[in-house]
């Protein structure tokens, strides 16, 4: 049990948010490995079936901005509910896709479902605790989060050395439905007396619009750093099979142990964040360890100036770069949902969209303008890391001034 500053956090309730967050993740990995096999039964290039990871980002920030209005006028748990029926709904007729098209028509339905379900999570962490004890949930969450995406590409190969295709669509159905099952569960329902409360509230209240979040001086700085600190890491994930496996030719194997090497600098740091909050500010960690991937990005820099060919050098700047997320994302979270209360869901919905279209939209250009080569990704890297830290810098002193004008005000009156 975790006590917060609202009220007490059963590990349950934590167990079952990551669950729900991970959902997307496993989704997006757990049938990479039957990519060849698809393109093959459907007679379409493999580049055909790849366009479904940006597929599936861009649906994911569909569903977010639907979901999280509708979770502030609704509560969280119905729509969570609804998210993951859509989801596993989409999931059971992936398997009846016979032709790409049909195929791509499916996963956006699953991937807005996933969004829909998953925006819920941080307004449901933000409905229950405040400052560092939210961001020490959000650190939980983000830590199970994690596991999803490095297991599942292996899972998937184990489905696949039993069954076809068809039963990687059919095992998300499956998680799905247990997520439904464990946030029935779990999540904490409304009392008639909530249902009542939030009606009134809701038609005396027009609630915030999407457009109001990006008003939100304060908030805004952390957005934009969560946003591009995800482009960082996307962008790294994307092209990090180009680099190590076609820059430094190293083999799938140490390919594969390369990535895992980042996966668990994130969760290093992760932890390493989670006990630095008993001492610290979100604030204050998240300007650290968004300086720790700006020095990640100056070393990559370099790396590809003056020591090229310099597989440890690299591979080690790019750990660095990578695990500082770990302690980022829970932070960018918690500093940016202190500014919004009731309407915690639009404003998730907000920060989800805007960093899944980040994370697509730096990523796929990198991609684009790399050609190959190591330097184009780096730098990319290393820009959106420092607009990332500029943004959060901006925002403090903001916060400062702030609050030093209220305490003059406090002193007058």
């Amino acid at each position: 049990m975790i006590q917060t500053q609202k009220r007490s956090v059963s590990m349950a309730l934590v167990v079952t948010l990551s669950s729900i967050y991970a959902v997307s993740p496993f989704a997006i990995d757990s049938y990479l490995p039957a990519l060849p096999i698809i393109a093959e039964e459907m007679q379409v290039d493999i580049s055909m079936l790849s366009v479904t990871v940006s597929l599936y980002i861009f649906g994911l920030a569909i569903g977010q901005l639907i979901g999280g209005p509708l979770s502030d006028r609704h509560g969280r748990l119905p729509i969570m509910i609804l998210g993951l029926g859509i989801f596993a709904l989409a999931s059971l007729l992936l398997t009846t896709s016979t032709h790409i098209s049909v195929l791509w028509l499916w996963r956006i339905l699953q991937s807005i479902g996933g969004g829909i379900a998953i925006v819920g999570v941080p307004a449901t962490i933000r409905d229950n605790a405040e400052g560092r004890e939210a961001a020490k949930l959000f650190a939980l969450v983000s830590l199970i989060m994690m596991i999803a995406p490095s297991i599942a590409p292996t899972i998937g190969n184990l489905i696949l050395s039993l069954h076809n295709w068809h039963w990687v669509f059919y095992f998300m159905t499956i998680v799905s439905c247990f997520a439904i099952l464990m946030a029935i569960k779990f999540v904490p329902h409304q009392s008639l007396k909530q249902k009542r409360e939030l009606a009134i509230t809701t038609e005396r209240r027009k609630g915030i619009r999407f457009i109001d979040v990006f008003k939100h001086k304060h908030a805004m700085g952390y957005m934009i750093a969560q946003g591009f600190a995800f482009a960082v890491m996307m962008t790294f994930v994307t092209n990090s099979a180009m680099i190590y496996m076609g820059v430094f030719e190293v083999s799938s194997d140490v390919f594969s142990m390369l990535f895992a090497a980042n996966i668990a600098g994130l969760i290093v740091i992760n932890r390493l964040n989670n006990y630095l909050l008993n001492r610290f500010e979100p604030a204050a960690l998240l300007r650290c360890f968004l300086t720790m991937q700006v020095t990640g990005g100056v070393l990559l820099v370099i790396s590809s100036l003056l020591v090229t060919k310099s597989l440890p050098f690299t591979a080690i700047a790019f750990i660095i770069t990578i695990s500082a997320n770990g302690g980022v994302m829970a932070n960018s979270n918690a500093c940016f949902l202190k500014h919004f209360g009731k309407d915690a869901g639009t404003a998730s919905a907000v920060l989800g969209a805007f960093q899944c279209a980040m994370g697509a939209i730096i990523s796929a250009f990198a991609a684009f303008v790399s050609m190959g080569y190591l330097q184009p990704v780096v730098i990319i890297m290393l820009i959106s890391s420092c607009i990332a830290l500029t943004a959060v810098i901006r925002s403090n002193k903001q916060a400062q001034i702030t609050d030093a004008s209220t305490i003059q005000v406090s002193d007058v009156k």
